[in-house]
């Protein structure tokens, strides 16, 4: 188990540690998460209801996420379905073909951001945006 930094976001194993790119595993699972807000959007345009639905759930699950992960290590290791079993909304909005899954990932990724600081036009994996130079 990795043991919690004073610094909120952060694991005392890479406290004090200058920023910088993730490690292998961290950018794999960080792309993932970003896809998977990437794939929601599109919902609005072709059903509107859908993505609305949509969007609730995620909010619930990242509602779970804020009270459940406090670093960025623990949003890769919580189950998706322990997040869905205590939102609300999972049962109906994932019956109406919404991806579980791509629904936590989303949240996952909102809770990093507010977990590292980062602004959605930082986010982007391997991108140089917010690096020193």
């Amino acid at each position: 188990m990795t043991k919690r930094s004073p610094l909120a976001g952060l694991d005392a194993a890479t406290a004090g540690r200058p920023a910088g790119p993730p490690a292998a595993p961290d950018r794999r699972a960080w792309a993932r998460w970003e896809a998977a807000e990437a794939r929601l959007y599109p919902l609005v345009l072709s059903d509107p209801e859908l993505y609305e639905a949509a969007v609730t759930l995620m909010a619930e699950a990242r509602d779970v996420l804020r009270s459940e992960c406090d670093t960025v290590s623990a949003l890769a290791e919580i189950e998706a379905a322990a997040v869905l079993a205590r939102c609300p909304s999972a049962p109906a909005t994932t019956a109406r073909g919404v991806d579980p899954q791509t629904v936590v990932d989303a949240a996952r990724a909102y809770r990093r951001r507010e977990l590292t600081g980062l602004r959605p036009d930082q986010e982007h994996v391997g991108s140089t945006a917010g690096s020193p130079r």
